[in-house]
């Protein structure tokens, strides 16, 4: 960079991922054409974007040493691509014509020569231009460009320049005086404001203008019209190659471009593939001959008709490159790179400052040409130097008559150059010459294999060159130099040229048979005729039809101010070409045009970051169904869709970076988010990539519908060429798992696309991200912190807190544990409206508590029921109706008008007796007492029970022994007549666990409920218990979840829960005695139930027949950790072969465990039918039958009537 590297000027682009979907105007390229272009829109107060494949660099950014060039070097081949693709200096290498532009915000402007010349009146005389360009046109055009980049010849007064002196001494001595002048140049020679409101200063003559001016001076189109066009409210992007445009189906254009300061270039593949793309009413194409041509050539290839002559007419405009090396005079022509100017005795100057003018007067037009002198980059200095060497030993025109004296100077020269480094000896001595003429104009551009092939054949060839080396050789012998002709202008080299002034390929013509666009720079459309695509123009050197024997953007700017004129007219938008009446101010445009919320948000957070923000790419890649879009099926649903868009071969890929502007804020911040762009492909919804209009990615934020689950969730706006709006919604779930599996999850993405505007779903899909992908997504990891420090900061916070989480779900067992002071706060659902309550009492005078609700409001005559739930063991009532969960089998019961009755019998953490040490034979007279309060409640016979669990044990022992009676239809969860434990629970009894909890450490009871503030026995217990094994993907940091787990069993699979409901297990749950635990233990060992003494008075036959002789379901769980699916299907059978299968049902439902049936997210859906179906089916066995409370009514009217017939014979009695 320059030796300050600090920019005297604000930068004023805008980042590409704050471009709108859609602009009135799109201007691709930044040189004179589209300087102009985006200038002249946007006065006319329309929406203009500017879209520039180079960076933004101003004045004090430009590269000034040897290194900084090289790493600025872009070389393209036929073939392939070398060096740095952002780079200001592309060198394109064709067949047998090279040429050399500029990439960067002012294209070519950057690094041109200067010079404003106009194009001579012969040129315009020439049948190829349209007859409707006025010449009067031309010169409004001309002098429109005059006023914004003010060309001044070098002044009189200022410095001799040595390179000046000299050129002017060689057209004296050729007999060229009268052709010698000035000519105006592109430089500030004063300090001041420019006529844009620019404040440039005076050029400091350093003649760096091939690498680019760092002393502000040089009047680039960066310096006038494009600041201009911010300031009138364009958004300018850099970074940014246009591919191709096309015409959609609602007639606007779509701009593809890829973005190359984009990360997910780390995908080359990938992102070759998936452009982005923007849309616009009117499009200008002015990227520079070779950059137009490219996009329009590859834009045919892809549909768009155009021109047969597309490609056609290429012209070098004649341009000679020559050095008169070691002359007898000092030229001073290297510029001063980073040296100091105050340092030069004498200064070098801007690179041109005088011209040889040879274009008239001559018979013709094509002989005419001009002669100017050079600077030669300090920053090649010494390869110049090594370069001319030995051009001059092979290929150098040595004077013939040279003296003793010209001899011994000239080898005195050569001596010592090898130790006068750049700045003397032969290279001081050497003039470099540069020649525009006129060439046939018969090179072309072709595209093959994606690329843009340049070639010229035979261009260096000519009579015509040899006749202009020539000419340049007689210049050099006057000075007694030697004569060195472009170094590739050799037979090696085919003869070729070098141009830094390319034009057409894109020529204007009259017709679609004579050129590709009309005299408006309007594209034709098709090869013949003069129809033309509405709101596509071209307006940069590839129009020009034909070389034109002086220095071309003076006259390219003068057409592009016709076209821009034309094209405004046409459109009856008028442009305001009035004077800006004060300097510009870079932080506040004098136009702003109003944006979405979203994006002045974004901008905001895109301004005020200053600690910098995180950058990635990721691709992942997959299927996508729009036929399976059925999300009630839940996850599983995505797999299907899959499988059937495999069959269909239905891809879809995206490509997306994502962008935190604040590291610190992505870990930090609740959800974690941060924003994406860029594209996804999915010919299902458009032929073309849709882009990300605006789109969120939160980094593993915590999911509460899940336990210890987090999710990476992707938030899309997609926009499809053809202006379709969807919303892709995708997400990667996190959960307490294997290592080995925690690559699937997080390499696995649940896509949902909806239509933006309806909310209906298009489709589903799984995208994957392979191993390879995956490696360079880590590579792409950016920070964009200003410095070394911060950027070290901000990878530190991201990796600690992504590792951080993937330890805690994939290693969580050595993880703190997790306690309720730990949980997020309670969010309740709807608590239900209780009703009535009662306390009944059994027959051995303990008391428990019935809990009533009724059916929701449909009448009495409607009531359904009654129907008594048992809860399990050491929960209370509201193990059916918490509130901690959205759905109940109470809500469900209720909605469908039943008379719920539940019960709190001794087991019940809120009874008071769950203090004192029970028998399981004692809960089934505490259910008996409560069936027969409902029964008399209610005037029913008899009712259904639900009962889960140990709540199940109990109620079979006391229908078995016939204690509990008035039950005709029973519901029971997880457990028979058979209790079988599960593995744990069976090595855990054998191991006689509960004996040494009794005996050894003198403990009566085991509460699942804990705290950080419990005692050191609990506290050392809660670690131990960290250790107890569940099954894969079950391990969690709950303190009460393994308490629970070690008393029963693994009581859910953890994948079904809310992590609400998990972190508050204690505020249902509680304590046990170790009695019911040693009978429960006695019971799962006999696998059958037995008294407290171990005795079987329960499970015999007679009892069964005459006991059970009603409907029974059996509901299990098949990945039951507590009672093994055993304990059910044993009872089932059992009771199907005694009394016969009818009455008997039974479901094993998948992938469901113990607890989680009833407390599931989902259970609502995969198992409360089950209950309610038999409900329904069994209501002639229980509850209220038809006619019953018709049947009340009557008979409390009998009463009442009753009591009112026996009191008024008493009162007659009585009267008597």
């Amino acid at each position: 960079m320059s030796s300050s590297t600090t920019s005297l000027y604000n930068h004023i682009s805008k980042p590409v991922t704050h471009m709108l979907p859609h602009y009135d105007v799109i201007v691709v390229g930044s040189g004179y054409g589209g300087g102009i272009a985006a200038s002249r829109m946007a006065r006319t107060g329309k929406r203009v974007a500017l879209l520039e494949r180079g960076r933004e660099r101003w004045p004090g950014e430009y590269p000034e040493k040897f290194v900084d060039t090289v790493k600025d070097l872009h070389v393209s081949k036929n073939n392939r691509d070398y060096g740095n693709k952002l780079g200001m200096y592309h060198v394109y290498l064709g067949n047998e014509q090279d040429a050399v532009v500029a990439n960067g915000l002012g294209g070519t402007s950057l690094i041109n020569a200067n010079v404003a010349l106009e194009a001579d009146e012969n040129v315009w005389k020439m049948n190829l231009w349209p007859k409707e360009i006025k010449k009067s046109e031309i010169e409004e055009g001309y002098n429109r460009a005059r006023h914004m980049l003010e060309p001044n010849p070098y002044p009189e007064d200022w410095p001799e320049l040595p390179k000046l002196t000299i050129l002017e001494e060689q057209a004296t001595l050729m007999g060229y005086k009268d052709r010698f002048y000035r000519p105006p140049i592109t430089v500030h020679f004063k300090r001041g404001v420019n006529n844009a409101g620019v404040y440039q200063k005076a050029s400091t003559l350093t003649g760096n203008d091939a690498t680019g001016v760092n002393d502000g001076s040089k009047n680039s189109t960066l310096m006038n019209y494009i600041p201009d066009a911010w300031n009138h409210g364009a958004d300018i992007f850099c970074e940014v190659v246009v591919k191709r445009v096309k015409q959609n189906k609602n007639g606007k254009w779509v701009v593809y471009y890829e973005w190359l300061g984009d990360p997910r270039c780390k995908f080359s593949t990938d992102f070759e593939n998936s452009q982005f793309f923007v849309t616009a009413d009117m499009v200008f194409l002015a990227a520079g001959t070779l950059g137009t041509n490219e996009i329009m050539l590859r834009s045919r290839a892809y549909g768009l008709k155009t021109s047969k002559n597309l490609g056609k007419g290429f012209s070098g405009n004649g341009d000679i490159l020559g050095f008169g090396f070691n002359t007898n005079r000092v030229c001073n022509g290297i510029s001063m790179g980073c040296k100091d100017p105050q340092g030069f005795k004498k200064k070098v100057g801007p690179c041109i400052t005088g011209v040889i003018d040879m274009r008239t007067p001559v018979d013709n037009v094509l002989d005419g040409f001009v002669i100017e002198e050079g600077v030669a980059p300090a920053a090649i200095g010494h390869i110049f130097k090594s370069l001319l060497t030995t051009s001059c030993a092979i290929n150098g025109k040595k004077p013939l008559k040279l003296t003793f004296s010209d001899r011994a100077q000239k080898s005195w020269r050569r001596f010592l150059t090898p130790f006068t480094g750049i700045y003397g000896g032969v290279l001081n001595h050497t003039q470099t010459y540069l020649i525009m003429s006129h060439d046939d104009g018969s090179g072309e551009f072709e595209f093959k294999n994606d690329r843009l092939q340049m070639g010229f054949k035979g261009v260096g060839k000519t009579k015509q060159i040899d006749h202009l080396n020539k000419i340049l050789e007689e210049a050099t012998h006057v000075l007694n130099g030697t004569f060195i002709p472009d170094p590739i202008w050799t037979k090696i080299f085919k003869n070729s040229l070098v141009t830094v002034h390319p034009l057409g390929g894109c020529n204007i013509g009259k017709d679609a048979q004579s050129g590709v666009v009309n005299h408006k720079g309007q594209v034709f459309k098709g090869k013949e005729g003069t129809e033309v695509y509405e709101g596509l123009y071209i307006c940069d050197g590839s129009i020009v039809p034909t070389s034109l024997g002086v220095n071309p953007f003076f006259t390219i700017s003068a057409l592009a101010e016709r076209i821009c004129e034309k094209a405004a007219e046409d459109h009856r938008w008028k442009i305001d070409y009035h004077e800006v009446t004060k300097p510009i101010d870079f932080e506040h445009p004098l136009i702003v045009h109003e944006i979405p919320v979203d994006m002045i948000e974004r901008e905001g957070r895109y301004l005020e970051t200053k600690k910098g923000g995180l950058l990635f790419s990721e691709v992942m890649k997959g299927y996508f169904s729009t036929e399976v879009i059925d999300l009630d099926y839940g996850e599983d649903v995505y797999q299907i869709a899959e499988l059937q868009a495999m069959t269909a071969d239905s891809t879809m890929a995206f490509l997306i970076s994502i962008i935190a502007y604040d590291a610190e804020t992505l870990v930090r911040i609740e959800n974690h988010s941060a924003e994406l762009f860029g594209t996804v492909t999915c010919r299902a919804l458009s032929p073309d990539p849709l882009i990300i209009t605006t789109g969120s990615f939160r980094l593993l934020v915590d999911d509460v519908t899940g336990v210890d689950n987090c999710k990476m969730m992707y938030d899309l706006d997609l926009l499809s060429s053809d202006g379709d709006k969807y919303k892709f919604e995708g997400y990667k779930i996190v959960s307490n798992t294997l290592f080995r599996k925690g690559w699937k999850q997080t390499t696995t993405l649940y896509v949902t696309v909806k239509k933006k505007e309806t909310g209906q779903v298009v489709g589903l899909g799984l995208l994957r991200i392979g191993a390879l992908d995956f490696a360079t997504t880590l590579t792409s990891l950016k920070s964009t912190a200003p410095t070394f420090r911060g950027r070290l900061v901000n990878y530190a916070q991201f990796t600690n807190f992504f590792w951080g989480r993937m330890v805690a779900h994939y290693c969580p067992i050595f993880l703190p544990l997790k306690y309720p002071e730990d949980a997020l706060p309670i969010k309740p659902f709807k608590k239900l409206s209780q009703t009535e309550t009662y306390k009944v009492i059994a027959k051995d005078g303990v008391q428990s508590l019935l809990t009533r609700y009724k059916g929701n409001g449909k009448g009495i005559h409607h009531l359904k029921g009654p129907v008594l739930l048992v809860h399990g063991a050491a929960m209370t009532h509201e193990m059916w109706t918490t509130t901690l969960l959205e759905h109940t089998i109470v809500d469900v019961l209720l909605e469908d008008n039943y008379d719920v009755w539940l019960i709190d019998y001794r087991m019940s953490p809120i009874n008071k007796a769950s203090h004192e040490q029970h028998t399981v034979d004692s809960f089934r007279l505490d259910i008996a007492a409560g069936v027969d309060k409902i029964c008399e409640v209610t005037h029913v016979e008899k009712i259904a029970i639900i009962a889960h669990c140990v709540g199940s044990i109990a109620t079979f022992m006391g229908l078995l022994d016939g204690t509990i009676k008035g039950v005709g239809s029973l519901i029971v969860s997880q457990v028979g007549m058979h209790p079988t434990f599960a593995l744990f629970n069976s090595v855990k009894a054998r191991l006689g666990l509960i004996y040494i909890w009794k005996y050894i450490l003198r403990q009566t009871f085991f509460d699942m409920r804990t705290s950080k503030k419990t005692d050191i026995f609990n506290r050392i217990i809660n670690q131990m218990l960290r250790f107890v094994p569940v099954g894969h993907g079950q391990v969690c940091r709950g303190a009460e979840c393994h308490r629970a787990s070690f008393a029963y069993g693994l009581i859910w699979r953890h994948e079904h829960l809310s992590q609400q409901i998990h972190d508050h297990l204690g505020d249902v749950a509680a304590h046990v005695n170790v009695t019911t635990m040693t009978q429960l233990l006695s019971i799962g060992l006999k696998k059958k139930l037995v008294d407290a003494k171990g005795k079987n008075v329960y499970v015999i036959e007679k009892n069964v027949k005459e006991n059970l002789n009603f409907p029974i379901t059996f509901i299990h769980g098949d990945k039951n950790a507590v009672y093994s699916p055993e304990s059910t299907k044993k009872s089932f059978e059992v009771l199907r072969e005694i009394n016969g299968p009818d009455l008997y049902k039974r479901w094993e439902i998948d992938n469901y465990g113990h607890l989680d049936t009833w407390w599931g997210k989902k259970s609502h859906e995969d198992i409360f039918f089950r209950v309610t179906d038999h409900l329904r089916d069994t209501a002639s066995h229980y509850g209220y039958q038809p006619g019953h409370f018709q049947r009340l009514e009557k008979s409390a009217a009998a009463k009442i009537d009753n009591i009112i017939h026996v009191g008024s014979s008493r009162n007659n009695k009585g009267s008597d």
